[in-house]
């Protein structure tokens, strides 16, 4: 039992052990005495503090034996544990208002928390309490979270190897009568001719429906508008593919009209900057995932899918 007088995590599993081998010699009073306030104790124990946000690797809560997922709830006290590390092998956690926690990195078969000065040398220290009250973002992760933890494939940034063209950005596009100013999309990308086409989104990896729009050919000149007209298109959530020197990178857009396009830019913004506070505790990729969760959480709340 840990010093405070409290289960941790870890003794509500030796707890429940016990518990079945008194069942043969307790009364039933005296079994369901001990029973209720080791479940009180428990509960706190288990008490959820935060999520895994990323990981590489195969990460444990000691003594379990039962690999980690991305997504998953974590309670308080929990010991972390890579019983095999390999270099790069690494975990990010984020508590319940979204913000990183902990950060644990493996190299040369040893694992070290890290710090937010980049140093990771520390010994690897249970999870701390969950800190009073949440906030706005805690309802919005949950909701994300549970997206991505049901098919995190599916928000996956595919990269090929050797690819030198790459759309970066994600994000919420206003509609207005077809036309589309993809603009925000291409920053970064070189003053060139590219091809775009809109897919529809499913909610799965392929569909053999899916709504697809003709190439739509576009001269990109960067700090100008680059506005494209796409016959046919209806507000909702949509990977644009675009094509420059015969390769193919793509962005998730969620299509909104006037009406909307607000009441899902301003959240989306609000997203993009929390995620893009974890810093260097996640990979850009990792962060962009979260990102097209979210772009997938808005569009289930307020659109239904193209048929």
């Amino acid at each position: 039992m840990s010093k405070s007088g409290s289960l941790s995590a870890t003794d509500c599993l030796f707890a429940s052990a016990w518990i079945s081998r008194q069942l043969g010699y307790l009364s039933k009073a005296g079994f369901f005495t001990v029973l209720l306030g080791l479940s009180c104790s428990c509960a706190l124990a288990q008490q959820k503090v935060g999520y895994v946000l990323e990981l590489e690797g195969t990460w444990t809560l000691r003594p379990s034996s039962q690999p980690l997922s991305i997504g998953q709830a974590l309670p308080r006290s929990a010991l972390l544990v890579n019983s095999n590390p390999l270099d790069n092998d690494h975990i990010a956690v984020a508590n319940l208002r979204g913000e990183v926690i902990k950060t644990i990195r493996c190299r040369s078969g040893a694992c070290w928390e890290c710090h937010e000065s980049g140093g990771c040398y520390d010994p690897i220290q249970p999870l701390p309490d969950a800190r009073s009250g949440t906030s706005a973002f805690s309802a919005t992760l949950d909701a994300v979270l549970e997206l991505f933890a049901g098919k995190p494939d599916r928000f996956s940034i595919h990269r090929v190897r050797g690819l030198g063209f790459s759309i970066r950005r994600d994000g919420v596009a206003r509609l207005v009568g077809g036309s589309v100013n993809v603009g925000y999309f291409l920053e970064g990308q070189e003053k060139a001719s590219y091809e775009i086409w809109f897919v529809a989104s499913s909610g799965e990896t392929q569909s053999k429906n899916e709504w697809k729009s003709s190439p739509i050919a576009l001269n990109w000149n960067p700090g100008e508008a680059a506005t494209v007209v796409v016959n046919g298109i209806q507000p909702g959530l949509y990977e644009m593919r675009v094509q420059h020197n015969g390769e193919v990178s793509s962005a998730w857009v969620l299509l909104c009209d006037s009406a909307m396009y607000p009441l899902m830019a301003t959240p989306f913004e609000e997203f993009l900057h929390q995620t893009n506070a974890w810093g260097d505790s996640v990979t850009s990729d990792t962060k962009r995932s979260y990102q097209r969760a979210y772009l997938e959480y808005l569009s289930l709340g307020s659109f239904r899918p193209i048929k």
